[in-house]
């Protein structure tokens, strides 16, 4: 550019003198020269030991047989062991069960509400906890009058069943049993009302097969349909 002195090569435009001279103190130490490096030997390899056997260090060994390992229970151990006698003990009861299991000799607390005759009787399951006697047999009188209906409640030890809710302030079991006045309707009901909606809920119906069906065992002693009546 015409009348503008061009600054030499390796000084500032402001002053004379190379550029670090008018760095601060801290920036100007990072460029000075470290001290010198300190002289060490060069390292000598010492000769490894020869190798040897085993065989002068023989009488070092034990002679006689290691004490057994005692063996510790793990918290997972102690689960599954709590787990097994559990399921055992199930076992045992459910055998028991089983073998006192007679459904034509119904307890002596529900034997006064226990259907009649088994070939005019249902079995309605998954209800509603809401569900009462009366709005059942209200859907159940459409086909056909019913003799007697027992929805099943919790009991107290020792506590009678009775007609209708027979549980008094026991909690529902979801499950109910309705006897006809005859077989007929008995098995349009067992028809038509299989997977009817009542209170929400569609509710299953079967038939009674305690008593009509040679060598059945139900649910809670290990029997029933099973998969077979899924949702």
């Amino acid at each position: 550019m015409a009348g503008r002195k061009m600054t030499p090569k390796g000084q500032m435009a402001f002053g004379g003198g190379p550029p670090i001279t008018h760095l601060p103190p801290a920036m100007k130490a990072m460029f000075q020269p470290g001290p010198p490096l300190i002289f060490r030997e060069k390292l000598t390899k010492k000769a490894p030991p020869p190798y040897t056997g085993i065989a002068g260090h023989v009488g070092l060994f034990e002679a006689t047989a290691p004490p057994e390992r005692e063996k510790h229970e793990t918290p997972r151990d102690q689960r599954l062991k709590r787990q097994e006698a559990k399921r055992q003990a199930h076992e045992l009861g459910l055998a028991d069960a089983k073998a006192a299991w007679d459904p034509h000799k119904p307890p002596s607390e529900v034997e006064g509400v226990t259907t009649g005759d088994a070939y005019k009787t249902l079995f309605v399951a998954r209800l509603s906890y809401d569900t009462t006697a009366k709005k059942l047999r209200r859907e159940f009188e459409q086909f056909g009058p019913v003799k007697s209906l027992r929805v099943v409640h919790e009991r107290e030890a020792g506590a009678n069943a009775a007609e209708g809710d027979d549980g008094g302030d026991g909690a529902p079991r979801g499950y109910a049993f309705v006897e006809y006045e005859n077989e007929a309707d008995m098995r349009t009901a067992y028809k038509r009302a299989d997977g009817r909606k009542i209170d929400g809920r569609r509710v299953l119906v079967d038939v009674e097969r305690g008593r009509t069906v040679a060598k059945w065992t139900p649910r809670r002693l290990g029997g029933g349909l099973g998969a077979t009546r899924k949702e």
